[in-house]
């Protein structure tokens, strides 16, 4: 058994963990159990930047993984930022396991291995690469270092098709390049999850591989009104009257002749490289910064330019306002590109330029401000560039105006039908939790309350007197041979009752910590007066992390089939909320309509809308397919119930059609 079979992860009840986390994490333990067939070895995972998606990764391998874990980057400012997180043998009090308190005996941290390539023509270099490959647990790298280096240094060149069990694939909306579609052909029996921010490319390329994808999916607007991200509020610079000069025959034209006779495009790129126009975003910006900053001091911007040439100008137009400034790009070295990056997050600079530097994984919560000094065509690098400045700020004394993050552009970019991707998305997030709440309880209803489209007859009910008529029976049977299969039907007596004793119970073990914690600091006191030596310290830590782990683990063998039945059935209903959603974004069907509604079928005179037609007789159907109610069912009953659910709702897309297409898609806007 390897280390992440036995080792007991602190997950369910955690405090520590935001609920998105714990509810991904079930989503990947269900998917398995209830499609184990290579054919859906991929699964996709969306949750905003921000909402925890670096602790998901932790968490996924435990439970799933049965050999060693490779987690894969886009590039290397990401590789970096998430190898931070597992660290486990040079920091281990900064890795996740350790932070959130998922895993509370160190020496149980997975051993973690940062593969940046070596030098090939050093044979004791591959020699030691391929030592420190064979003793980790995850192998951490970015997509360039398995295919896209030279052939003696590729990941994929030093192991074995079957060396992972379980591939982890971080920004995935990278997935069906070139480069990533051969790694995953290489490892073509490893379990692969995909997480991402961004579940649309631009090249309009899949990166759901079956039909149960996405297995869950945390949207920003729900991430917004659960309070994990900053709120999004803009400012556009309005202009008064303008006027263009085309360099081609050295016309002068108006805002509006410019649209109508040379293009959007045209006005929109001069917009974007003019002193006037952009001063205009950069005394705002300041404007608001300086505003932020009377209630927390570290308020700081990001701005986003087209190239290196337009980077530099922003630079000093920025510089020219009484900001500090400086910029990053590919062009500078990397060395360089850290130095400046690691002053930026230390507070050296006012502002940060950059082109698509600062794209993916780069955590910064002090980034308030996002200006922008560039058209985008494609929602991708305009989610991008807002999601830089989406990460919560956690520090005492806040004021409600610190966790906003303000996007200052001009109106001239052209970038309005981005923004209403993001627009209301708080009270889309408020709906989308009213809804979840009326699925749960549709889905767990007894057939009795429900009021079904269709009745089943219900067995006459035996007489007490006929129970009784013969109460001295002898003549029963045996039981000829049994075989468990573990536990399904749990409940508690209040809705809330399981994940009210899940907490119970990890409080109790996060108050044994936190006086490990006391009890640890007065061993290092000892140790610097001399009173211990190095080794009898780090006996008596180890002695204390042990133990408590110890005593989890014991509780955890108790409760592993509850966990699983509550993780199942917790992943499914999350599902099917994301299923209708998906429906009726496509579907001619609204909601709350009731063409579905058909009265000589209702049995209680009360009319039903769309959603709820659907679910009701949903459930009907299960229960004549499988017998069983909803409470009872097992791993497998819930891939039955997935595939009967997308095929009635590919019935009802049939039947009433789609929505007519209507405007630009998501990713060519």
């Amino acid at each position: 058994m390897n280390i992440f079979q036995e080792t007991k992860p602190v997950i369910e009840g955690n405090t520590n963990l935001y609920a998105p986390q714990i509810n991904a994490y079930r989503a990947a333990i269900s998917h398995y159990k209830e499609f184990p067939e290579l054919s859906h070895r991929e699964s996709l995972i969306v949750m905003p930047t921000g909402s925890g998606k670096t602790g998901v990764m932790a968490m996924l391998p435990f439970g799933l993984s049965e050999k060693k874990v490779l987690i894969i980057t886009p590039g290397k400012i990401v590789r970096k930022t998430v190898f931070k997180e597992f660290d486990s043998i040079t920091n281990p009090e900064h890795t996740f396991w350790y932070k959130q308190k998922v895993i509370l005996d160190r020496k149980k941290f997975p051993k973690s291995y940062l593969y940046q390539g070596f030098n090939s023509k050093d044979d004791e270099a591959k020699q030691q690469t391929l030592r420190k490959l064979d003793l980790t647990d995850i192998v951490i790298t970015n997509i360039h270092k398995i295919v896209g280096s030279s052939d003696e240094v590729n990941l994929k060149e030093l192991v074995s098709p079957d060396f992972f069990d379980l591939i982890i694939i971080d920004e995935a909306h990278h997935v069906a390049a070139d480069m990533w579609q051969q790694t995953l052909d290489y490892f073509k029996d490893s379990k692969v999850i995909k997480l991402t921010a961004t579940p649309f490319r631009g090249d309009n390329q899949t990166i759901s591989t079956h039909e149960y994808d996405p297995i869950f999916e945390y949207t920003l607007a729900e991430a917004i009104e659960d309070g994990l991200l900053k709120n999004i509020v803009k400012a556009e610079a309005i202009p008064g009257e303008m006027s263009f000069t085309n360099p081609k025959n050295g016309k002068v034209y108006t805002l509006e002749r410019a649209k109508r006779e040379i293009g959007n495009n045209w006005v929109n790129k001069t917009i974007a490289m003019d002193e006037k126009c952009s001063k205009q975003v950069i005394y705002h910006t300041k404007e608001i910064l300086e505003l932020k900053r009377k209630s927390y001091p570290n308020h700081q911007v990001l701005a986003v330019t087209c190239n290196e040439d337009h980077a530099q100008l922003v630079t000093k137009w920025f510089q020219e306002c009484g900001l500090t400034c400086s910029y990053v790009s590919s062009r500078l070295a990397p060395e360089q590109v850290e130095i400046r990056l690691n002053d930026f997050a230390n507070g050296q600079y006012d502002v940060m330029v950059s082109i698509q530097m600062l794209g993916e994984g780069y955590d910064n919560p002090n980034i308030s401000v996002i200006s922008i000094f560039r058209p985008f065509k494609t929602l991708t690098p305009y989610a991008q560039a807002i999601g830089r400045g989406l990460r919560k700020i956690h520090n005492e004394n806040l004021q409600e105006i610190d966790n906003f993050c303000n996007v200052v552009y001009h109106q001239e970019l052209g970038l309005e039908p981005l923004w209403n991707y993001y627009k209301n998305q708080e009270e889309y997030g408020k709906y989308l939790k009213e809804q979840t709440k009326f699925v749960i309880e549709q889905l767990t209803l007894t057939f009795d309350e429900l009021g079904f489209v269709e009745k089943i007859p219900v067995p006459t009910k035996t007489e007490p007197s006929e129970i009784d008529s013969n109460p001295s029976v002898v003549n029963i049977g045996s039981v000829q041979s049994y075989s468990p299969k573990g536990f399904a039907k749990q409940d508690s007596f209040t809705n809330n009752g399981f994940k009210e004793y899940l907490e119970s119970r990890h409080k109790l073990i996060s108050d044994t910590v936190e006086s490990n914690k006391q009890k640890i600091s007065d061993i290092k006191s000892l140790l610097e007066n001399g009173a211990l030596n190095q080794e009898q310290a780090e006996l008596l830590i180890n002695q204390l992390e042990s133990n408590t782990q110890i005593e989890h683990d014991n509780t955890f063998e108790e409760i592993q089939h509850l966990l699983l039945a509550e993780t199942v059935k917790g992943d499914f209903n999350l599902w099917v909320q994301s299923r209708l959603e998906e429906f009726f974004r496509t579907s001619v069907l609204e909601k709350e309509g009731f063409e579905l509604f058909d009265e000589e079928f209702n049995i209680d005179n009360s009319r039903i809308n769309n959603i709820g037609y659907i679910l009701k007789s949903f459930r009907q159907g299960l229960y004549r397919t499988t017998g069983k109610h909803f409470s009872s069912y097992l791993p497998e009953d819930f891939a039955i119930a997935k595939q009967r659910f997308i095929k009635k709702l590919d019935f009802y897309l049939t039947q009433y059609g789609k929505k007519k297409e209507g405007g630009a898609q998501n990713d060519e806007l």
